[in-house]
């Protein structure tokens, strides 16, 4: 089964806009999402550089990533493509 991270901060304004396309209901998919206010260790350990980024975990590794925002559509197909 597929898990999906979402990396924000509460001062992104690109993060507070994908958050809203990521609920509609086109999209099934449980996204835990991570607000932070400094980078801390799983930044690190997943090589975030920059938010909004989602990422797409099967079987404890990554297997698929977006940086920045994105329209619906683009949301929809990496669900898709990830699932």
């Amino acid at each position: 089964m597929t898990s999906y991270l979402l990396f924000s901060s509460p001062a992104c304004v690109p993060c507070q806009r994908m958050k809203p396309l990521i609920a509609q209901e086109s999209i099934t998919a449980d996204v835990t999402v991570t607000d932070v206010v400094a980078p801390d260790d799983l930044f690190e350990v997943l090589a975030v550089t920059s938010v909004p980024t989602l990422m797409a975990m099967k079987d404890g590794r990554e297997a698929g990533r977006l940086v920045g925002l994105l329209s619906q559509a683009d949301l929809v197909e990496f669900f898709e493509e990830t699932a």
